[in-house]
């Protein structure tokens, strides 16, 4: 199974399941997802198993779950393991909790940090292993005791005195890693949060003969029927659409997109240019989806031009367009994006395509073995009469002088075969008779395309809508764990020669023959530029000692610290790591002093954007945020030696760390930062500059940060909750005081461990 479908810290899930009592009903034949009934009676908002019936079904609200770590041990993106303790936050940062204001082991959404707060994990049960169902009036003491046994067995955390959850248990379950697809899957209350350990058991779907809603309550004290869960992957946003220098971010489902002429030509062209030519669908790649989950689907120009042709058409007599309807999968995550394409197709591109596929009829293949037969027949066709009967009289004598010595068997009768039946086979092929299409490939006539372009609108109509996007759980999981482009002996292009400098790190292609999809997407799905410009960075990073940055001494990094104010500070809403810099505050002046050079900063750059990458977020295929605050800044700033660290960094993240960003934050911009801004975006690709947000004003900085990050992430001094230094900088900060040998070090790197799970650093 395929990375792209292990649930990790910071994804959101659905937890899909069936009532019990619905099912009893015959309401519900399938998992639905579960969710809180949104009355608040004097029990508060509970949460239920849907359907809540006819009545009640407009009171119910889908959850989607944030999944976290209770104390934050995990790390977001790091594998979901079966038996770990989790805390699942709603879409509205609410968690389950048992206190639910008078009745007993029912189960509601409340907020975070107050008594009753429930942690909770997956536990994997073993395939035809069935529910458990318990009822008060059949309980015995027997039983009772077992349950309590079972749930004590099940415990993977408690509550310490300081609050902190306790390893020191673990659950019996099925090991391994949580994937989106899995089913049959329970969830254990492993911390209720209440001095009673009643309420940690199993989550179960209960219903009193008088209550309305149909689906039953979730409880978890025992009561009911146990529940059994399937893990399906929330629905993601398509947060931006690429096509040529079109780009549309965001985008809504159902949102009509009108395909840029433009886009439509290049198809045309490449389809007249390159016929005959073997390209693979993501060299033709031409409009590219981003996903708020980190995902992306790709939209190839091959299928784009197929489609085009089915579009060549003019709506019917009731005013109906054609319409295609297909799925594109998503190459690094699960799922699928579902693309509707309506419209005419433009007559000018249509017109070509035709052209094309006239000149390139498909003509039928033929076997092997009938090729053959065919080509020798066309051969002896071509023989005249006199140069065959030529040729058969010698070798009739001497074949036949060769008989004379022959014994009888099987040699002796093919010679007698080869001259009876040549002969006879140079008949059938040269004399036309009834049989003769035996001897001749099969006819083949290409298709006459009868459509009128001419009566097709000279611009089109041709519109692209994602309609939803989709999650087949019984769908077969790729293996590949970046959802990268498999390259079978590619992987001996980039391995070092013997004799290179040691230490350097194995590369994608040596461990897996693929190029990472993020050089793929950043040459617009040309496989050949993306596997030059990775070579280019694997040769880069040899060169430039890259691989070993976070190991060896960084003697200025106290020093820029202090005088060039930049640090991580925790993540996005979807997980993104966020980083925080203020050109504004640089003190060249001390830091020439110092002694310090250009190279110097670079040093320091590419050694902090390493810890990004390899320790921070390890994901490939995952983006970061950033918060350029330029309070402070002047024209002298953007002089000399200034300008040219900008342009040195602009240039060694642009090509060597490609599709990573995923936000730029330009605040407390004054009011001439048009001149600087129109200086610095030449430094920066077309793609990267789209990304770009410039706020100025507390309020609006504090509105456009909170869209992106939780405001309980967000630095004091920006509006936010987050005070004091983040773990990821005390994470760098002992690491440069270890490998700088520091008083108070630690006495080993505190980054080992984190290290081992990426070998791959690039």
């Amino acid at each position: 199974m395929g990375d792209a479908h292990v649930l990790r810290y910071g994804q959101k899930v659905l937890l899909a399941t069936r009532s019990t009592y619905a099912e009893a009903a015959a309401a519900s034949p399938s998992e639905l997802a579960i969710g809180y009934y949104e009355k608040n009676g004097r029990h508060g908002i509970l949460s239920c198993v849907p359907p809540l019936g006819p009545k009640l079904q407009q009171h119910f609200t889908e959850d989607e779950f944030l999944v976290l770590h209770p104390t934050g041990q995990r790390a977001h993106g790091d594998q979901v393991q079966y038996g770990e303790p989790l805390v699942l936050v709603n879409q509205h940062g609410l968690v389950w909790n048992n206190k639910t204001g008078g009745i007993t082991g029912y189960v509601g959404p409340r907020p975070r940090g107050v008594p009753g707060e429930m942690f909770v994990c997956f536990t994997k049960v073993p395939a035809g292993v069935g529910v458990t169902k318990s009822s008060k009036k059949d309980k015995d003491k027997d039983k009772d005791k077992d349950r309590e046994k079972l749930t004590a067995s099940a415990s993977a955390s408690v509550l310490s005195a300081s609050g902190s959850v306790s390893m020191s248990e673990s659950v019996e379950t099925e090991a391994g890693p949580v994937c989106f697809g899995d089913s049959n899957v329970a969830i254990t209350v492993v911390e209720s949060n209440r001095h009673s350990q009643m309420f940690n058991k199993r989550l179960s779907n209960f219903k009193k003969p008088t209550s309305h809603i149909a689906g039953g309550y979730i409880c978890c004290d025992g009561k009911g029927t146990e529940l059994r869960f399937a893990i399906w992957p929330a629905k993601p946003k398509i947060e931006q659409i690429s096509m040529l220098n079109k780009l549309i971010t965001p985008y809504n489902y159902g949102q009509k997109i009108a395909l840029p002429l433009g886009l439509l030509e290049s198809t045309a062209r490449r389809a007249n240019g390159a016929a005959g030519a073997k390209t693979s669908g993501i060299q033709q790649a031409e409009i590219f989806f981003q996903l708020s989950n980190g995902t992306e689907a790709v939209l190839p120009g091959a299928l784009l031009q197929q489609k085009m042709m089915a579009h060549a058409k003019l709506p019917g007599p009731d005013g109906e367009e054609p319409e295609s309807v297909f799925e594109l999968p998503l190459r690094n995550g699960p799922g699928v994006l579902v693309v509707r394409l309506i419209g005419v197709a433009p007559r000018k591109m249509i017109g070509k395509l035709a052209a094309k596929n006239a000149k390139h009829p498909r003509v039928p293949q033929v076997k092997r073995g009938m090729a053959v037969f065919y080509r020798v027949s066309d051969l002896l066709r071509m023989v005249p009469v006199p140069l065959f009967a030529l040729f058969y009289a010698v070798l009739t004598h001497h074949l036949w002088g060769a008989l004379n010595t022959m014994e009888d068997g099987l040699r002796r009768e093919l010679v007698v075969l080869v001259l009876v039946m040549l002969p006879a086979f140079y008949v059938a092929v040269k004399v036309d008779h009834p049989f003769s299409a035996l001897f001749q490939p099969p006819a083949f006539e290409p298709e006459i395309d009868d459509t009128d372009y001419s009566n097709v609108s000279a611009s089109g109509t041709l519109k692209l809508i994602v309609t939803e996007y989709r999650f087949d759980a019984n769908a077969p999981k790729p293996s590949n764990a970046n959802g990268s482009v498999s390259r079978p002996g590619s992987a001996q292009a980039t391995k070092p020669a013997s004799g290179s400098t040691s230490g350097h790190s194995v590369t994608a292609l040596d461990a897996t023959g693929s190029v990472p999809m993020r050089f793929i997407l950043a040459e617009k799905g040309d496989e050949a530029k993306a596997l030059e410009r990775y070579n280019e960075t694997t040769e880069w990073r040899r060169e430039e000692g890259v691989d070993r940055l976070l190991e060896e001494p960084s003697p200025h990094f106290k020093i820029i610290k202090e005088n060039y104010p930049h640090y991580y500070h925790k993540r996005g809403k979807n997980g993104e790591p966020v980083y925080y810099e203020k050109p504004g505050k640089i003190n060249l002046k001390a830091l020439k002093s110092a002694g310090l050079t250009l190279d110097d900063l670079m040093h320091n750059y590419l050694m902090i954007t390493e810890f990004l990458w390899q320790v921070i977020e390890q994901d490939d295929n995952r983006k970061g945020i950033s918060v350029l605050d330029v309070d402070g800044i002047g024209f002298s700033d953007f002089a000399g030696e200034a300008v040219e660290y900008v342009r040195k960094a602009a240039s060694v993240s642009g090509k060597h760390y490609p599709e990573r960003c995923a936000y730029i934050f330009v605040v407390n911009v004054p009011s001439w930062f048009s001149v600087i801004w129109n200086t610095v975006k030449g430094m920066v690709d077309d793609v990267t500059r789209e990304k770009v947000i410039i706020v100025r004003g507390k309020k609006k900085i504090f509105e456009a940060l909170s869209e992106r990050i939780p405001v309980e992430n967000i630095p004091v001094e920006y509006g936010g909750t987050s005070d004091g230094k983040s773990p990821e900088e005390d994470l760098l900060f002992n690491l440069m005081a270890y490998v700088n040998n520091d008083d108070g070090a630690p006495a080993t790197n505190p980054i080992e461990e984190i290290l081992k799970k990426k070998p791959i650093k690039h």
